[in-house]
C-alpha cells in the first residue's frame, strides 16, 4: 500500500538501507558475518589483508569469542593493523578489550599473539582521512548501508571518530628466550 506522501521506489522511513541505527538486522548479520565464516573454515587468507579475526575473552564469562572486523589502515613498518568498532564505544569486545587483552589475531595467512592499543583521535582521524582517499567506495558503502554519515567531510569524520574507538593490533613482543641449539 503506497500513502500519499510516498513516492514509489523511494524509502520514506528515513532509515539507512538495511535499517541499521546502532544495532545490525538480520540481514546485516548474515553479511557481516560471511568473513567470520571464511576464518571458522580456514579460509581466511582469502580475505587478503582486507579482514582480521582476533580472539578476545569474554570480561564476565571468560570465554573467548572470535570476531572480524574490516581493516582500515596497516603499518607495515609498525607491523600495527587498524580496526574501528563500527557499532560504537559499547560493543562487546571493545569492552573486553578495555578489560584484557586479545588472545589471537589472525590476517591473511598470518597468525599472532596480539598487543592492542586504543588509537587518540588525531590518530584515528589521521587513518579515515587516508581511508577516504584510497577507498571511496567503501566510504559511499559506509555511509549508505551503515548509516554513518558523509565521512567526506571533515566535521562529520571528527564526530565518527570521537563516538567510535579505534583499535590498532600489532604483534606482542616476545618475553620468552629462545631455545639454544645444542651442538
Amino acid at each position: 500500500m503506497v500513502t500519499p506522501a510516498a513516492t514509489p521506489g523511494r524509502r520514506t522511513t528515513g532509515r539507512p538501507l538495511l535499517g541499521l541505527r546502532r544495532k545490525p538486522g538480520r540481514l546485516a548479520l548474515t553479511v557481516f558475518r560471511m568473513p567470520l565464516n571464511a576464518y571458522r573454515h580456514d579460509a581466511g587468507w582469502l580475505l587478503g589483508h582486507t579482514f582480521l579475526q582476533f580472539t578476545h575473552v569474554g570480561r564476565r564469562s571468560g570465554r573467548p569469542y572470535a570476531t572480524v572486523a574490516m581493516v582500515l589502515h596497516i603499518d607495515r613498518a609498525a607491523r600495527e593493523a587498524v580496526i574501528c568498532a563500527g557499532w560504537g564505544p559499547d560493543t562487546d569486545w571493545v569492552r573486553n578489550l578495555r578489560v584484557g587483552p586479545a588472545v589471537n589475531v589472525r590476517i591473511g595467512r598470518a597468525s599472532f599473539r596480539p598487543e592492542h592499543r586504543f588509537l587518540s583521535d588525531e590518530e584515528a582521524f589521521a587513518v579515515v582521512a587516508r581511508f577516504r582517499l584510497e577507498h571511496p567506495y567503501r566510504v559511499r558503502f559506509f555511509q549508505t548501508v551503515l548509516g554513518w554519515g558523509d565521512l567526506r567531510d571533515d566535521g562529520a569524520a571528527r564526530e565518527f571518530v570521537r563516538t567510535h574507538p579505534f583499535v590498532g593490533f600489532r604483534p606482542a613482543a616476545s618475553r620468552e628466550v629462545p631455545p639454544r641449539r645444542v651442538s
